[in-house]
């Protein structure tokens, strides 16, 4: 992301929690997903971290979740009463983590943001250990999302998410193996592994 994105995550900080919609089944999804006890997951995008306190609920006590965000403001909402839950200011497609962390990657609401998305897809493939996941969704279908980007005419009008379709053969071109793929109105599900060399 760029800094006029961070600053304009920032500056939406404080109200952000009142400005999403709060998806009920969210944990539903990370269950489908495979999150479960001791996982290590990076949880790129976190914002506040409503997805994140989900995942650290799952990981348990010896599980880790790792939430990354570019905006500091967003992170300084996360709640950090899991001991298993950790927040990093970075960039998704640049940071100084080592190889193969973690278990499972999580994109909630967050890859259109990424403006360059196949460097930030070698990023996920690097992090990620051999037979590792990694999940790219959102609760509502590219054109929705793009149409509502466009519509903000701010620094994330020209935002855009791939249709799910055109997101599987990048993540394919960065070496992962395709998992399953569902897109409707209500369900952006990208969901691939990486292969055990």
């Amino acid at each position: 992301m760029s800094q006029l994105h961070r600053e304009y995550f920032n500056q939406l900080s404080g109200q952000w929690n009142d400005m999403v919609q709060l998806e009920m089944d969210l944990q539903a999804h990370l269950i489908e997903f495979g999150v479960k006890a001791n996982d290590r997951v990076l949880d790129v995008g976190a914002g506040t971290g409503r997805l994140t306190c989900q995942i650290a609920s799952l990981v348990g006590v010896d599980g880790k979740v790792l939430a990354v965000d570019i905006a500091n403001e967003m992170l300084q909402k996360v709640d950090r009463s899991n001991k298993n839950t950790i927040c990093l200011c970075s960039d998704a497609c640049y940071n100084a983590l080592k190889n193969e962390l973690f278990d499972k990657i999580i994109c909630f609401s967050t890859f259109p943001h990424i403006l360059n998305q196949t460097l930030a897809l070698n990023e996920f493939y690097r992090l990620l250990k051999p037979n590792g996941k990694l999940l790219i969704f959102h609760t509502k279908c590219s054109r929705q999302l793009n149409t509502f980007h466009h519509d903000l005419n701010d620094v994330v009008c020209h935002d855009e998410l791939p249709k799910a379709d055109m997101l599987e053969q990048m993540a394919k071109s960065a070496g992962f193996v395709s998992q399953k793929t569902v897109e409707h109105p209500e369900l952006y599900w990208v969901e691939c592994s990486k292969s055990k060399n």
